[in-house]
């Protein structure tokens, strides 16, 4: 740790004689949105837990969050540090790609893998999107009610096998699925984060071993890619070299592979954006039509997207709302200034752009579900960042609109989705921002209608809803 910097106090709630930075962290831990929210309604733009000694501080809005991104040397990243995993444990190499890079290191990752994304690339998987949507929306049933976020989560799921591995036998999905799904069931435990022990029974010690069952599964698949390359992603990274002539080692690329499968995020991104369209029948309704009117039934080709703007729309404004990745972390690297503020060395910093993307100062009517907004909005960077911003912004951008675009639009011209009455619907952080009892919906054929659900929950106090 640094030495202390003589700067003004930094805003935040009175220190307590004991354990005070622990209780908040179960508080925030129980509910990190509404922390966040209560220390931004109170404290302002940036705030600390602890005044006296600011180890953790909480930054919102664009301000601070441009000083925060525009100097990733000495605000670093450093994704699941949290966790504290065994420098050689098969978690430390699954979480060791671009999300925990700095520097040189992520700088030569990022230029290696860049290609992987690129909008050329990416248009090259369009027939397999809607191929695997069209086969997941098969199984659906007018009349009988399913959990849409379950539904969501396996079809990006297959279209994450299909993309990043070129996998699509179903006994290989549902073995990588079911070790994914091993894994974050432990590791996003507030006991492994609490007691980092490796113990017989302990969540931490499944963790651990959850991790090696998934990098063995991992390294089997790049074996099998380096002997028989395709198309998909993970080809791509395999056969990538720099400036020198070096590519990726079979560390590195487990690393990026796992770092690379984001199913999760978009997933939930259209389980909310679908709760968006049921409790605005008039947006849904719009967007039918304009739909019909576009495509005449058809899955989207690439060049037709650009001629539904208000599906653009609904997604940005769905983005702004309900950010997969509603909140994030930094790590001072060295002692330096955040505003007029002293930051001392390996100070954690969190940002949330839930937070920010609710401030009056940042959009106009925050919490009102408005597409018509981004006919004219446009916010900067910082102030508007559901992929993140600066050095560490999401590499795979283009890739999750282009996934979310073709789902949306099959699914809204094939079905009508109606969130069953009463449904409490309570956001939780797992890895994305979801509703954490699920989603329930009613199956019909689609047409325009002007119900909307009655929901329950926190998302009332979260969004208006019409």
């Amino acid at each position: 740790m640094g030495t202390a910097i003589s700067t003004p106090r930094m805003p935040g709630p009175p220190q307590l004689p004991l354990l005070s930075w622990q209780l908040r962290a179960l508080r925030m831990l129980a509910d990190p949105l509404a922390f966040f929210a209560a220390m931004h309604r109170r404290y302002g733009a940036i705030s600390t837990s602890t005044p006296r000694h600011p180890t953790h501080v909480f930054v919102f809005g664009p301000e601070y969050q441009r000083e925060l991104f525009g100097n990733p040397q000495t605000f670093i990243a450093d994704a699941f540090r949290e966790l504290r995993m065994p420098p050689r444990s098969a978690m430390a190499r699954l979480t060791r790609g671009l999300l925990k890079l700095n520097g040189e290191p992520h700088r030569r990752h990022r230029t290696l893998m860049q290609p992987a994304f690129h909008s050329r690339a990416v248009a090259r998987h369009h027939r397999a999107i809607v191929e695997v949507t069209v086969e997941e929306l098969a199984r659906f049933r007018p009349g009988e009610v399913r959990r849409i976020d379950r539904d969501l989560s396996r079809l990006m799921l297959r279209l994450g096998m299909r993309t990043l591995f070129d996998l699509s036998a179903t006994e290989d999905v549902d073995r990588i699925n079911g070790l994914i799904e091993r894994l974050l069931a432990s590791a996003t435990r507030p006991m492994t984060l609490l007691f980092p022990l490796d113990l017989p029974g302990t969540s931490y010690r499944r963790t651990l071993r959850a991790a090696e069952h998934l990098d063995d599964a991992l390294r089997e698949i790049i074996r099998t890619k380096r002997e028989n390359p395709g198309d998909d992603i993970i080809s791509m990274l395999i056969a990538a070299r720099d400036d020198h002539g070096q590519g990726l080692t079979e560390d590195e690329l487990v690393g990026e592979g796992y770092t690379s499968f984001c199913h999760d995020s978009i997933a939930s991104s259209l389980t909310w954006t679908l709760l968006m369209l049921d409790q605005h029948p008039h947006v849904r309704n719009d967007l039918q039509d304009e739909l019909d009117a576009v495509l005449h039934g058809t899955a989207p080709e690439p060049d037709d997207l650009d001629r539904l703007p208000l599906l653009d729309r609904v997604i940005k404004e769905s983005l702004r709302l309900f950010p997969p990745a509603s909140m994030g972390l930094r790590y001072a690297a060295e002692d330096c200034h955040l505003g007029s503020y002293g930051i001392p060395e390996g100070t954690t910093l969190f940002f949330s752009p839930y937070v920010t993307h609710r401030l009056p100062e940042v959009f106009f009517e925050p919490l009102s579900f408005r597409p018509d907004r981004w006919e004219t909005a446009k916010p900067d960077s910082y102030g508007y960042l559901p992929f993140g911003a600066g050095p560490h912004s999401c590499l795979g951008r283009s890739f999750a609109l282009l996934e979310m675009k073709i789902v949306l639009s099959i699914i809204l011209q094939r079905y009508r989705l109606s969130i069953v009455d009463g449904t409490r619907v309570n956001h939780k952080i797992k890895i994305s921002l979801v509703p954490d009892d699920g989603l329930p919906v009613t199956v019909s054929r689609a047409g325009r209608d002007n119900h909307r659900a009655v929901l329950s929950g926190t998302v009332r106090g979260s969004v208006e809803l019409a």
